[in-house]
């Protein structure tokens, strides 16, 4: 069992240990659930990957110690630890561990309020990249930017402009990888049909359908299982779906769910694919890490030492799903099933039954052990732990709002409970209260 899981373990001892009454400490429970969850893999004799043993956690230090406890908590809050095939808390255990260790984190979270003047500089250089408007100026004049109504006001006006553009192509595109779509171009021997123009159709149908949430105030976990998207006569061709005639973009509702949210569209698809041996086969392990930082918030286990490479030569097909690849299988079980729900997808985004070996097989289990076949059912797991993506893209807001590069940034014990703090503020998780909760803190001397 890696160190995150060991973690959660620990994290659900701490949250049982404050709900005893009269300031006791339930200690007694604590020799059966270590043997139970823990001394196997760390006590000293077999270890995880890092080196770590049980007396190197103090969940009464979970402030000193934020690098690990933040890791603890986003995989807690994921429900990727602990790992494949291992016993596992209740969901009651895991929320009650999330709210013992944000109860921990306290006053640290708490950070001063930004003034009108600050609020209308982080906005404008946020959703515009640019310097506060008359409107703005105004407002942050009157100090009324502190003002919870006359804020969103800003925030629907600011994202209805045509200047939002820029909080697309500078925040959401190099945070899903999507600045890197020209580099993802497939090899003609594989796809002669392919051209640039396809590439453009597929950035062109994100930026739009990004900006229609964010215009629309919608749920941002609305970004993974949104019933519509954007489409001219090219793509609706590239995705079988018939009916739609000419150049122009448009607003279509599905005919059916598998295209649903960013899962479904080719610019996701094919950036997630670009690091195929030959571009001719998909790679579930890349599109299953992309699922996990962007979703998610974790990134994948951490390599045993001494792991034998991966060979470029070996695609990830159905057949090479069954090689003796121990040790490293054990961790991969814990992540590739998600890029196994994909593999209806082609490297291009085109849906498909059958690959280059035969009958697609886009079946796995999730680490918890539920069993999944396909996008629909990946999409079911994942909407089973939303505040886990709120709590993603807030952090990543805050990143990108502090001026850091997102590619190089890696979001901080801070990020997270600042992050917690907001979601916790806010009355519904909608776009324009995020972004409200973001720019009301005070930007980072």
């Amino acid at each position: 069992m890696r160190v995150a899981s060991l973690l959660v373990i620990l994290a659900g001892l701490f949250a049982a240990s404050l709900s005893v009454g009269g300031g006791q400490t339930a200690k007694s429970n604590l020799p059966g659930v270590v043997e139970t969850y823990c001394s196997s893999c760390h006590n000293g004799s077999t270890r995880s990957p890092s080196g770590v043993l049980l007396d190197q956690f103090d969940t009464t230090r979970i402030t000193e110690q934020g690098d690990t406890w933040a890791r603890a908590y986003r995989q807690l809050q994921a429900g990727t630890m602990p790992p494949v095939g291992a016993p596992r808390p209740d969901r009651a255990t895991y929320d009650a561990a999330l709210a013992s260790i944000e109860q921990a984190w306290g006053a640290k979270a708490n950070a001063p309020a930004a003034t009108s003047q600050q609020i209308a500089e982080q906005l404008a250089s946020l959703l515009w990249n640019s310097t506060p408007d008359a409107s703005l100026v105004q407002d942050a004049q009157r100090n009324r930017l502190t003002e919870p109504a006359v804020l969103e006001r800003q925030i629907h006006r600011m994202l209805a402009d045509d200047r939002a553009r820029a909080f697309v192509s500078r925040f959401f595109f190099p945070w899903l990888g999507l600045d890197k779509l020209s580099q993802a171009d497939p090899d003609k021997k594989f796809f002669p049909d392919y051209d640039v123009s396809l590439r453009d159709a597929f950035s062109r149908e994100t930026e739009l359908f990004l900006l229609s949430q964010l215009r629309e105030d919608r749920d941002p976990v609305e970004l993974w299982n949104a019933k519509y998207t954007f489409l001219n006569d090219q793509l609706a061709q590239h995705y079988d779906i018939p009916n739609i005639k000419g150049s122009q973009f448009r607003k279509i509702t599905l005919p059916s769910a598998e295209r649903g949210g960013l899962l479904g569209q080719g610019s996701i698809l094919m950036v997630t694919s670009r690091y195929s041996h030959d571009n001719a086969y998909t790679t579930p392990a890349t599109r299953a890490v992309w699922v996990r930082r962007h979703y998610l918030g974790v990134p994948p286990p951490m390599p045993l030492p001494n792991a034998p490479p991966v060979k470029p030569e070996l695609p990830i097909t159905p057949q090479t799903r069954t090689l003796p690849l121990e040790p490293c299988v054990t961790c991969h079980r814990n992540f590739f099933p998600l890029g196994y729900a994909l593999e209806n997808f082609d490297p291009i985004g085109r849906w498909r039954t059958h690959d280059q070996v035969g009958p697609v097989d886009a079946s796995g289990t999730f680490v918890d052990g539920t069993s999944t076949n396909g996008i629909l059912e990946l999409r079911k797991v994942l909407l089973q732990r939303p505040e886990a993506f709120r709590t993603t893209i807030t952090e990543s807001l805050l990143i990108y709002a502090s001026g850091k590069p997102l590619a190089s940034t890696r979001p901080s014990p801070d990020t997270l409970a600042r992050a917690r703090q907001i979601l916790r503020g806010v009355e519904d998780s909608r776009w324009s209260s995020i972004i409200a909760g973001v720019v009301r803190a005070k930007p980072a001397q």
